[in-house]
């Protein structure tokens, strides 16, 4: 409410006492006293301050610091006027001025609008106190405090006491109707409204409360005109545009809707958007809607959908169907479903379903929303609504296009009495679920469902059928049923039509499954098939190079050694960039049939065009061997020494110890060889190699009569190993080992390790325990049995195993930087590919979350340069490469590495792909192509819900740059309200947004 300040005349309480001393002093004092109580604040101020300095009497001087303080406030200056009045009341405690000072003083909080604390001052002022000239002064401020901090009942008796009063009998009748206005008694207000005098403040804007009261009832024809008077009359005032909207929303309510329209947009032109009123707003945007101008339409209701009624529902409705007209069917789902879901009219909340249920059908899509839980909702609380059949048939589809299967599968077998159409929904379901249980190394679970999707096939779709044996032999092979893998691939290729592009992966898989069970002709055939159907098909490089690689396996197998290094050539050629092992089976090959100088110069191309594989350690000790068998011995001397230095905790690197003392001793240089064994045995004492090294030993220095010379060194070496093994310890080793590898039971273990803590196979029953420990998740235990081993048997064999498990749960507690030591170490021992690729899965993923961007690209590459890196990490390694690769500045070489990736989004990596592309895109500016990739991922139902989420997110982010931030802003509320997750930083970013 609006107050018109009015200063009591406090300047009439100015009094001066017979007692002169100064006339010129006196003579300035008097005329600042008239000046003042003309309304000449300034000149008064100016003669009060000559008087000041004109030494004046003690009752002068505070007659002068009154009237200057009383001069300040009537100027409305008030800050220095509360200064003034607090130093003469500390001044002058006692004069007659004072309780009138108190009262000025409590006049500066009120004319500054802190009636609060105007308020407590006014009340801690007797009643009875002030003369009668101040006693209306008092109550009507007060009164007005009381009103503007709501306290109605105090004011309006308050205000009630000065109907009588000559000053303020008008003001307090104004402000009792509105109080009563407020309060909505509008016929006590109207009666108040007419008895004030219209032509004096306040009394002027009992008009606008008039007509607004007149609206109020409905009465739109006397609002009308008596709007239409106030426009005409005050077409300037503050009150005008208020009185455009009530002329424009009465003549709307009388049908007159041209001229409704003119008055609205006379309003809003005179009014921000964001502060005009929802109602004015809304007839607008029906209208623009109505016209066919549907970008306007949109942007006049989107203010009004924050109304919590049925006008802001009935905007979601016309937004929605406005951005249906335009395609837009992202934005128009959201729209209608956020007026389906308010429940104030149930007509708007039929017809917003219905639309709904086409938007759906059509491709519109909500974040994480479910349309089969929306449209089973409809038919619960519309069982007899015209949209009814309809939406049961959009239900079927419904369940496909929504991505949350588990509900969609549940949904599904609540039906008694299923349709055709939804065995056939079923069967597609339990299909997707099933491939999203295998690519999250559910097995078990996934081979149930393919296996129950496959029983409807007869019912439904028989190709799907067809194509779920594929998955059935998948998850049979995985589970090591190698066998019933095999019947579900021959099935599978038995009614698959020649023409399916998974006919060559159905050949493959077969091939591998008798590989797996050691029936290599069988195996040999079936590979043999793939290569033929690679000819016919785009099979990849990699998988035909492979298929040559498993022929050469089975023909080196049979021992035909020269067709085995054809066919190894022959892969070598298919796939180069993955050919360090059939490079050097081709040179092992050779060395079988007796072409040792042509292995030698094989291993050296090896070794030179894939440094960094990991068949190197192996590749020296080949090419000793074969030097050995040339009788160049001393070179072969050279090739071990090269292999110990280079890898001396591999086996191979042990192992080579072993040869060179073995070679030293055939070449009689025995002081070199018992040097050799020694430093086998005290380097790596818990090694196997150490126990052939001691056997040698013994035997060497038995033979020279210094038995005691060898028993002093055992002795002297930690670990070493002793004469004898018991058979106490083989035995309950095998039985412990046995009962573990039947059942997975560990109990046997624990009482070997406890029985024999340094025995021959303690490492292995370490490295068990570790292994069921972290399979069982406990992974605290496994830790402990995993360190245990790498410390006291660091060269077994089975320590490396314990290094990669130590690694895995080092890096997943989030030690990153242990982690990656265990990874390095692993990395340096590791004799075998699996290992190797263990270490280097390790080194790249600590790597990547320490921001050691050219480690991960360094890591990665080597992975990738063996061919023995699976399907499923060599996706994490793509990502992982070229996200570092972005992250140095190479952005191109990244986007073309993701882009690749992004077909396949059930892949964790493909999704993470997917989005990283997008907002890669996004930041470069690339919009539409950013919007299309992004589109790409969500369209896709990928599983991974956070990187789903956060395609919305950035999809919010992309519609926002291009000026929609209605659709930006309902994809950021449509995720709050139905994300699953729980991950606080998604919830953290659409907030954010939100705010802006």
């Amino acid at each position: 409410m609006k107050r018109k300040l009015t200063i009591i005349s406090l300047a009439a309480a100015l009094t001066l006492s017979a007692e002169i001393n100064s006339p010129f002093a006196d003579g300035c004092l008097q005329r600042g006293i008239v000046l003042l109580r003309n309304d000449f604040t300034q000149g008064a101020i100016d003669q009060l301050d000559i008087a000041r300095h004109s030494s004046p009497t003690p009752t002068q001087d505070a007659a002068i610091a009154w009237g200057k303080a009383i001069a300040t406030l009537r100027e409305g200056n008030i800050d220095s006027a509360r200064g003034l009045l607090q130093k003469y009341i500390e001044a002058y405690p006692a004069t007659s001025q004072t309780l009138r000072a108190r009262i000025a003083l409590a006049d500066c909080d009120f004319y500054q609008g802190r009636y609060s604390e105007a308020l407590s001052a006014y009340n801690a002022i007797s009643p009875s106190a002030p003369d009668l000239a101040l006693a209306d002064d008092l109550i009507y401020r007060t009164a007005y405090c009381d009103m503007m901090l709501g306290n109605s009942s105090k004011a309006l008796a308050g205000f009630a006491t000065l109907t009588s009063s000559p000053v303020y009998a008008n003001a307090s009748r104004f402000y009792q109707g509105y109080i009563y206005y407020t309060q909505g008694e509008y016929a006590e207000a109207r009666h108040l409204f007419d008895t004030v005098d219209k032509y004096s403040s306040p009394g002027d804007q009992a008009p606008y409360f008039l007509t607004q009261i007149a609206f109020h009832e409905a009465n739109y024809d006397q609002a009308l005109a008596m709007a239409r008077r106030a426009i005409s009359e005050s077409p300037h005032s503050p009150y005008a545009p208020e009185m455009l909207r009530i002329a424009g929303e009465s003549s709307y309510q009388t049908g007159d809707t041209p001229e409704a329209i003119s008055y609205l947009q006379r309003y809003l032109d005179t009014t921000s958007i964001d502060k005009a009123e929802p109602s004015a707003l809304y007839i607008l945007g029906i209208n623009a809607y109505q016209q066919g101008e549907l970008d306007r339409a949109v942007k006049l209701l989107t203010p009004v959908t924050e109304q919590p009624d049925a006008i802001g529902q009935s905007a979601y409705l016309y937004i929605g169907q406005a951005f249906l007209q335009q395609g837009n069917m992202d934005a128009a789902i959201m729209a209608l479903e956020k007026a389906y879901r308010l429940d104030y009219d149930p007509s708007v909340r039929e017809t917003a379903f219905y639309n709904y249920a086409v938007t759906r059908m059509e491709g519109g899509r909500t974040p994480f929303g479910s349309s089969v839980a929306l449209m089973e909702d409809f038919l619960r609380t519309y069982p007899d609504s015209r949209f009814a059949p309809q939406v049961q048939e959009y239900l079927v589809t419904g369940y496909i296009t929504d991505s949350n299967y588990d509900q969609a599968l549940a949904s599904i077998n609540a039906i008694s009495r299923p349709t055709p159409a939804i065995i056939a929904a079923k069967q597609r379901v339990l299909y997707i679920l099933g491939s999203r249980d295998l690519a999250n190394n559910r097995t078990t679970q996934a081979l149930e469902r393919f296996r129950e999707s496959k029983a409807l096939a007869p019912q439904a779709d028989k190709s799907m059928g067809a194509e779920t044996e594929l998955w059935i032999g998948d998850c049979l092979y995985r589970l090591g049923r190698y066998p019933d893998a095999a019947t579900a691939f021959s099935s599978y290729l038995r009614t698959a039509p020649k023409s399916s592009p998974n006919r060559t992966i159905a050949l493959y898989d077969l091939a591998y499954t008798r590989f797996a069970q050691r029936r290599y002709n069988e195996a040999l055939a079936d590979f043999k098939k793939v290569i033929d159907a690679s000819g016919q098909s785009s099979a990849e490089p990699r998988i035909t190079a492979d298929a040559y690689c498993r022929i050469a396996d089975c023909q080196y197998y049979s021992s035909d050694f020269n067709a085995a290094a054809a066919n190894y050539d022959r892969a070598l050629s298919a796939n180069p960039a993955t050919g360090d092992y059939p490079l050097f089976q081709k040179a092992v090959m050779r060395g079988l049939s007796g072409a040792h100088a042509e292995k030698i110069d094989m291993l050296d191309q090896m070794m030179q065009t894939y440094p960094t594989s990991g068949l190197m350690a192996s590749a020296l000790l080949e090419k000793a061997e074969s030097l050995l068998a040339l009788n160049r011995s001393d070179e072969a001397l050279g090739v071990y020494s090269r292999l110990v230095a280079k890898y001396p905790a591999t086996s191979q690197g042990r192992n080579g110890y072993l040869q060179m003392a073995i070679t030293q001793m055939s070449l009689r240089h025995t002081s070199d060889a018992i040097a050799t064994y020694k430093k086998v045995i005290s380097s790596y004492p818990t090694s196997d190699e150490a126990r052939v090294a001691s056997d040698d030993l013994k035997r060497i220095l038995a033979d020279e009569g210094r038995l005691d010379q060898y028993t002093a060194f055992i002795a002297s070496v930690p670990d070493a190993p002793r004469l004898d093994t018991t058979e106490i310890d083989q035995l309950t080793f095998q039985s412990a080992e046995k009962s573990y590898l039947a059942s997975g039971a560990t109990d046997r273990l624990k009482d070997y390790i406890n029985r024999f803590p340094s025995g021959q196979h303690t490492p292995q029953a370490l490295n068990y325990l570790a292994t069921a420990s972290l399979e069982s998740g406990n992974h605290s235990e496994a830790l402990t049995y995993a360190t245990t081993l790498v410390s006291r048997f660091p060269h077994s064999e089975a320590s490396e195993e314990g290094l990669a498990i130590k690694g895995e749960i080092e890096l997943e507690s989030g030690d990153a930087e242990q982690a990656l030591a265990t990874f390095r170490t692993l990395e340096s021992c590791a004799s075998g590919a699996r290992n190797i690729q263990a270490a280097r899965l390790g080194i790249m993923r600590v790597s990547r979350d320490l921001s050691h961007h050219a480690d991960v690209i360094a890591a990665a590459d080597a992975l990738l340069s063996s061919s023995a890196l699976s399907t499923d990490r060599r996706t994490e390694v793509l990502y992982s490469r070229a996200y570092a690769l972005a992250q140095q500045g190479n952005t191109a070489q990244a986007a073309a590495e993701w882009e690749k990736l992004a077909s396949d989004t059930d892949d964790l990596y493909g999704a993470m792909s997917a989005f990283h592309l997008a907002q890669q895109q996004f930041d470069k500016g690339n919009i539409k192509q950013a919007r299309r990739t992004v589109n790409a991922l969500i369209d896709s139902n990928t599983p991974h819900q956070y990187w789903l989420a956060r395609g919305y997110i950035l999809l919010s982010d992309i519609s926002r740059s291009q000026g929609n931030t209605f659709e930006a802003d309902e994809y950021l509320k449509s995720l709050r309200e139905n994300y699953p997750g729980s991950e606080a930083d998604i919830f953290r970013m659409i907030e954010t947004r939100l705010q802006k």
